[in-house]
């Protein structure tokens, strides 16, 4: 199950080791008060995660939009080899910061 804390000002979505669409619904519902409290400033911890489907690779698109929309980002942290192959190759690698972990991914909505 998907779980929200915050790191600071950031609120930090850490998921399963499957990001997929059994589980895409969970992290929408825990990441809504997010978007409701303003500026969102959105942390997706992925250390975890050992496999993502297309319908997680479109809540992370969805999830960037609406942090964007609403003047805010969202900041990917840790994904591993498999998810960064992924990332990669459809191009999300190249719209989206990623960081070698939550912390740091945090620390740069400071900078």
């Amino acid at each position: 199950m998907p779980t929200l804390h915050q790191q600071g000002c950031v609120d930090v979505l850490t998921l399963d080791d499957r990001f997929t669409a059994d589980n895409v619904d969970e992290a929408r519902g825990a990441l809504m008060p997010s978007f409701d409290s303003g500026l969102p400033q959105v942390v997706l911890d992925l250390r975890k995660v050992k496999f993502v489907d297309s319908a997680g690779l479109e809540l992370i698109c969805e999830m960037h939009a609406e942090c964007r929309r609403r003047g805010g980002e969202l900041r990917l942290a840790a994904p591993g080899r498999l998810v960064r192959d992924v990332l990669s190759i459809t191009g999300l690698a190249s719209q989206l910061a990623i960081a070698d972990d939550a912390l740091a991914a945090a620390g740069e909505f400071t900078q």
